[in-house]
């Protein structure tokens, strides 16, 4: 009896596990054909954004931090202060400069007066040296006066002649050198002008500003150090500027086109917390060709492994304050290939900057207010009384 019952039990046990099996394939097609066939992932994904990196842009040491790591800025705001200290005594070197300039050029311009005047008088000089030989000319035709006073007064006519020519020369030197315009135009004074405005520049680049709104993620300086121009002080984390750096692998790519939409969760909040976005761009190169040593054939001791290319998703939805992610937060990604219509490359031209600030337009606010008011003082000390 138990022989008989063992067979029909490993039948119907055979018949359940091929049913089960049978099933899940059958699951498993019917997934690829509606699914599947249209999806790609990854969790080779991570949160990517602008990380600004602030500079010190004069040298001296820091005196003054105001943002600490993790700190919410606003463009604008004041991050860290250099000493100003040799800043000053170089603008008022400057000034100093610019008040000789405009002396100097007062100067020349009271020359040309003096040239005017000398001038005037070598005219008269000439004039009257003329007119005395022309009268010893008359009289000597009469044989009124001797050979060697006509020869003397040609000789005065001649020489006066000189000095007048000598004289004009000197007055249009000391005009080109003095100028004709206004003397803020003169050269003298606008080189000197525009020293001033270098420096003015100079003091006002010792507070170093946020060039855009973010977060402070991370801060390389410490209050007394030395800074140079050129020397990385903060890293800005800017606000609304992520996107996400998905590495597909390069068979994944077939059917992938910039625009597909995208669902993209996170390790942090899991899937519970859904960010929509699209394809922006697919990657020009492997990571492989961008590494610090890329992979080299030339040698035959070649290994075939599939590469991975980063694809840039544009994230429209799900990122907020009251759920935020750090920069290369892990992510997973699905796309939905259904659409395939489009081109793999984006062909769109941009017509408007990728990113611009405002915070260093005002650095010369102030600077030609100065520079009159020196002119202005320079003039008044210049004045004969």
């Amino acid at each position: 009896m138990n022989s008989v019952v063992r067979p029909r039990r490993r039948r119907f046990t055979l018949l359940i596990v091929f049913a089960v099996l049978a099933s899940m394939a059958g699951g498993g097609v019917l997934w690829y054909l509606r699914v599947g066939q249209w999806e790609e992932s990854t969790d080779n994904a991570y949160l990517a954004g602008n990380l600004v990196t602030v500079s010190a842009e004069v040298d001296g040491p820091v005196v003054r931090i105001g943002a600490e790591e993790n700190d919410h800025v606003v463009a604008g705001q004041e991050l860290a202060l250099v000493a100003d200290g040799d800043l000053l005594l170089t603008l008022d070197s400057r000034k100093q400069m610019l008040a000789l300039a405009v002396q100097e050029v007062e100067a020349r311009r009271a020359q040309v007066e003096r040239a005017r005047s000398e001038l005037n008088l070598k005219e008269i000089t000439h004039r009257l040296a003329v007119e005395e030989y022309d009268r010893r000319k008359r009289l000597a035709a009469r044989k009124m006066v001797a050979q060697e006073e006509l020869d003397a007064a040609r000789t005065r006519a001649e020489e006066t002649n000189g000095k007048l020519e000598t004289s004009r020369r000197t007055l249009a030197e000391a005009q080109v050198r003095a100028g004709s315009g206004e003397l803020a135009s003169h050269p003298m004074v606008t080189a000197a002008a525009s020293s001033v405005r270098s420096a003015w520049r100079a003091l006002r680049k010792a507070p170093v500003l946020a060039p855009v709104t973010g977060t402070i993620a991370r801060r390389r300086v410490q209050l007394g150090q030395r800074v140079a121009p050129g020397t990385p002080l903060f890293s800005i984390s800017e606000d609304g500027s992520s996107w996400v750096e998905a590495n597909f692998k390069e068979n994944q790519l077939r059917n992938m086109r910039p625009g597909q939409p995208v669902h993209v969760f996170s390790d942090l909040y899991g899937e519970e917390r859904v960010l929509e976005g699209h394809i922006a761009s697919i990657g020009a190169g492997t990571g492989a060709v961008f590494a610090l040593l890329p992979a080299q054939n030339a040698t035959g001791n070649w290994i075939k492994i599939v590469q991975r290319v980063p694809v840039r998703i544009s994230v429209t939805s799900g990122l907020d304050a009251a759920h935020p992610l750090p920069m290369g937060a892990g992510l997973h990604v699905d796309v939905d290939t259904h659409e395939r219509s489009a081109p793999r490359t984006a062909s769109t031209e941009r017509n408007a900057p990728l990113g611009s600030s405002s915070v260093y337009d005002d650095r010369d606010a102030g600077a030609d207010a100065l520079v009159a008011a020196t002119i202005a003082a320079a003039r008044s000390t210049s004045s004969p009384p």
